[in-house]
């Protein structure tokens, strides 16, 4: 018997260590191995060959920082944008486009196994995005440089929330996001207004909030302070509508949460009605300053397309749970006989009515509640005698949510999820009540890690 060879002995903090990048994780690290250890680097795509200086030993995993690379990739390409590396977003944005998208693919694949349980997979779907460029209709900018008392607007660096870099590019939005930050930032700095300081809780300049209808045309502008007197706003209002006369509503936003969010109540609108409107398919909806909708038009088009696709010609009851503002809705309308929505936030059930009415959609109810109280309100044979469609937070469904449904048991439920993990826990705990027959991946958010996954689900007889 040859004897074996002995397993390299596990690296000390700060050595140097040569590694195969075999795959990205999560948050776009690259994954390796080191012996029996999982190497989590900051850097690295699939294909490389890199050095790499260990920062942390944890019990089951090491962390590393990129020191160089030996071997490139030959999936690797030129990352067009002045930032990358620097900015915290588009982590993939030098790994080619099919690429990312059969790694996307080959995630949700490996989730719906390894934590569903389910074995074989279905045929997988894949949605790439087309172009996969300047697809984002939102972007949140964040004032920094209070440290300094040097005005930046931007993006977060890499690993931090408590300052942002002076944004020159950005090629995932819409070029003129770029020249509105450029126009803002001189016009404040000019008038040295301090930028917010999330630790202490002091400052003014929070957010630069820029939303843009893809299909329509209109570009809505919404800066975010915190809560304190500012005799300037008005020149602000005019110096953006002189300099961008493509924007079609500008706000002020005020709040005094500590939460570093863009949200807050709307103190001022300097011009234009103070919403954005947007089409998607058929229908046109209302998009309130800081109300959730779906951040890429085209990609959620794909997305809703295939839930029709899936449900068509049922002619059946619908029951929209997390219903948002109504998109689904909306479009499922056209291939049921009722839609009821249930919505826990108050402003966007009252968007969703709106939205309905102004589509003439007349088989859409919306009603305000907690899902967990409603299904728990509900009549077993209403659910069961439903089509289901589920689009939960990130974090899933609630299990008593699980639970519900699994004991109403609706003939069909159709999972939309922004977390393939969080589905495929959820499916795992469903593994006795209804079987995963279809799954796509549609891919929104090209240049990072995230993915967007679909599911129908049938009765177990």
């Amino acid at each position: 018997m040859e004897p074996q060879t002995p397993a390299p002995a596990i690296p000390r903090k700060g050595e140097i260590v040569e590694l195969d990048i075999v795959a990205w994780g999560d948050r776009g690290c690259g994954i390796a191995r080191h012996g029996r250890m999982v190497v989590l680097t900051d850097r690295g795509l699939p294909g490389d060959r890199i050095t790499a200086r260990i920062v942390k030993r944890r019990t089951h995993h090491l962390e590393a920082t990129l020191q160089t690379i030996v071997t490139p990739s030959p999936h690797r390409i030129p990352a067009r944008c002045v930032h990358f590396g620097e900015c915290g977003g588009c982590r993939l944005q030098d790994l080619a486009y099919d690429r990312q998208v059969a790694d996307k693919a080959s995630h949700v694949r490996d989730q719906l196994q390894r934590i569903g349980g389910i074995d074989p997979v279905p045929e997988l779907e894949v949605i790439g995005a087309d172009p996969p460029w300047q697809y984002r209709n939102k972007m949140e900018f964040s004032f920094g440089g209070h440290r300094d008392g040097c005005l930046r607007l931007g993006l977060h660096s890499q690993n931090t929330y408590s300052d942002s870099f002076d944004l020159r590019e950005c090629w995932i939005t819409d070029p003129r996001a770029s020249e509105i930050v450029a126009h803002t930032r001189e016009f404040l700095a000019e008038r040295n207004l301090p930028s917010y300081d999330p630790v202490a809780h002091t400052g003014f300049l929070r957010f630069l909030v820029v939303r843009f209808g893809a299909h329509t045309g209109e570009v809505l502008v919404n800066l975010v302070t915190a809560d304190h007197p500012w005799p300037d706003a008005e020149q602000y209002g005019a110096h953006l509508r002189a300099v961008c006369p493509y924007i079609t509503t500008a706000l002020w936003t005020v709040t005094s949460s500590r939460a570093n969010v863009a949200t807050g109540d709307v103190r001022r609108a300097f011009f234009g009605p103070g919403v954005l409107h947007e089409q998607l398919g058929p229908f046109t909806f209302e998009i309130a300053p800081t109300g959730f909708f779906q951040t890429n038009t085209r990609g959620a088009e794909q997305l809703f397309g295939k839930v029709i696709e899936w449900i068509e010609g049922q002619g059946a009851r619908i029951l929209d749970l997390y219903s948002g503002a109504g998109a689904i809705s909306l479009f499922l309308s056209r291939a049921a006989s009722e839609v009821i929505g249930v919505e826990s936030h108050a402003d966007s059930v009252a968007a969703a009515e709106r939205n309905a009415a102004r589509n003439r959609v007349g088989n859409c109810r919306f009603v305000c509640a907690d899902t967990l109280d409603y299904l728990r309100a509900a009549p077993a044979d209403e659910i069961a005698g439903s089509l289901v469609v589920v689009d939960p937070p990130r974090a899933g469904l609630h299990p008593r949510v699980v639970r519900i449904l699994a004991e109403s048991r609706p003939a069909r439920i159709v999972y939309v999820s922004c977390n393939p993990a969080a589905l495929a826990r959820d499916l795992q705990l469903w593994r006795d009540a209804f079987r995963l027959v279809r799954v796509a991946a549609v891919d929104m958010f090209p240049h990072t890690p995230h993915v967007e996954a679909v599911a129908l689900l049938e009765r177990v007889p």
